[in-house]
């Protein structure tokens, strides 16, 4: 009887024994199961992290890339300006049709490099009060040849007194940006009209219109809807009309694009842009 009480104890203790055996391969296998499952949620994560790494090291190389290249942009604007002021100067002591067209030139292409100098300066109006019918007129002599060559009609309307508080270079370049931008985009046969009434001016053009998907990032420097568009007139425009303490809307369409500017007077400030004399009529 002893014997057979204690066959039974040996049993039971061999059965507790495989139990626990059983569970503690049941635990093994969670244990080696989760930590199986976190390992690969890690090199997911250290995968995730190089990648990120690897693109902001690819982004930082491209930015160092892109200051040094606005460096040397600078130093060759720099370098371009002196000799376009002695072709302006001697041109301008000529008589005929070729000299206006050289002189004319010459200010298109100081305005091209002025844009690459102030990109990024900080801005200091000199307000006074301008007739906006001579800036607009202004603008009309200098690229009025360029839209005839192009048939392009433009089309000024100011009312003869109206004037502006502001600094007539820094809007006669804001006016240059957006009229020429006008111009590249307007189709042959097209209408540029470019009108100012109170303290609001508008450029209108007839051209095929800005796409809605990026209406909202022209103004960013570096961006261009057009393949030969540098992406720095919409934003030095943007730039100027802020230190007026301006408004700058867009209104586009199939049809052609509205820029509509409105100066708010007797409250300017500074922000991004150097306002430095540019050669104009």
């Amino acid at each position: 009887m002893s014997g057979s009480i204690r066959s039974n104890r040996r049993l039971r203790a061999r059965e507790s024994e495989s139990h626990l055996l059983k569970d503690l391969v049941l635990t093994f296998q969670g244990a080696s199961q989760a930590l199986e499952k976190s390992y690969g949620e890690l090199q997911d994560r250290v995968r995730i992290l190089t990648e990120d790494l690897e693109r902001e090291r690819g982004q930082r190389i491209q930015l160092e890339r892109l200051a040094a290249m606005g460096e040397m942009a600078m130093e060759l604007a720099h370098e371009i300006r002196n000799p376009l002021g002695s072709i302006e100067l001697f041109a301008s002591m000529l008589e005929g049709e070729y000299a206006e067209q050289i002189v004319r030139s010459v200010r298109l292409l100081n305005h091209s490099v002025t844009n690459v100098l102030h990109f990024g300066r900080p801005i200091a109006p000199s307000p006074k009060q301008i007739s906006v019918n001579t800036l607009l007129e202004g603008i009309r002599s200098l690229v009025q040849p360029l839209a005839e060559q192009k048939r392009v009609k433009l089309e000024v309307e100011c009312d003869f007194d109206c004037t502006l508080t502001a600094d007539h270079e820094l809007l006669h370049r804001m006016l240059l940006n957006l009229v020429l931008n006008a111009l590249r985009e307007t189709p042959t046969s097209g209408t540029i009209r470019i009108t100012a009434k109170g303290t609001t001016i508008t450029v209108v053009d007839s051209g095929p219109g800005i796409p809605e998907s990026v209406v909202s990032r022209i103004f960013d420097p570096m961006f261009s809807t057009h393949r030969d568009g540098c992406g720095l007139g919409l934003p030095i425009v943007k730039r100027i009309v802020d230190s007026h303490n301006g408004t700058i809307e867009v209104k586009s369409s199939d049809s052609g694009t509205r820029f509509i500017v409105k100066f708010l007077q007797n409250n300017l400030h500074n922000t991004e842009v150097v306002s430095e004399p540019i050669t104009c009529s």
